[in-house]
């Protein structure tokens, strides 16, 4: 994670744009529902059209583009800005998204709100994306959230059979399952070897 506060940095850019208006996703927001992985970036998804955020951006005299996107390459179109030297991308919706159904985090200072997409939007928006990073994000969030497995592979197939598949191949990496293991036992206090697996009690010894 880079030494610059990438929250802080996304509570303003949403106090830019309105708080009502947007919602975090990306790495930050795959994190807020409890995979945390690094990143470097801050990205919203919005309601509003995207010459409306470039000027709200311009506003605060920070410099905004639209890119227009790559439809071959599954690029959506997006408002592009760097704040405080982070790279801040800005969506509009592009997957059906329940307002209604985000979360809002809390801070010690309550300064400002800051809105994250509700998981099931979030898995919607990863599979909309398709990439690497993406299905291993989605597939690291239903390990967490296992009520998820039949959505997220109803919202894959949906898109091909090919996606659905590799999905299927990242819910089986033992690697991530390891990881996920040791989040979740970190998270309940339990001790884990490095590979995942609960460390056996009252031996001493290491687990096979």
């Amino acid at each position: 994670m880079p030494t610059r506060d990438l929250a802080s940095i996304a509570r303003r850019v949403a106090a830019i744009l309105d708080p009502d208006d947007c919602l975090l996703i990306g790495g930050l927001a795959v994190g807020a529902h409890g995979y945390v992985r690094a990143t470097d970036d801050v990205d919203f998804v919005t309601r509003l059209t995207l010459p409306a955020v470039q000027e709200r951006f311009r506003a605060h005299g920070i410099a905004a583009t639209i890119a227009r996107g790559d439809a071959v390459e599954g690029d959506p179109p997006c408002v592009k800005a760097v704040v405080e030297g982070v790279r801040v991308d800005v969506l509009s919706r592009i997957v059906p998204l329940d307002w209604d159904r985000s979360k809002e985090l809390v801070f010690e200072d309550r300064k400002a709100r800051l809105r994250v997409v509700d998981l099931e939007g979030l898995v919607r928006l990863k599979l909309r994306a398709g990439g690497p990073q993406d299905l291993m994000d989605t597939a690291a969030l239903v390990l967490l959230h296992p009520d998820l497995r039949d959505k997220a592979r109803e919202i894959a197939l949906a898109y091909s059979v090919d996606l659905a598949d590799k999905l299927n191949v990242w819910l089986a990496d033992r690697r991530l399952q390891g990881q996920i293991g040791a989040s979740r036992a970190s998270a309940e206090g339990e001790p884990r070897t490095g590979t995942g697996r609960r460390r056996p009690r009252g031996t001493g010894g290491r687990a096979r």
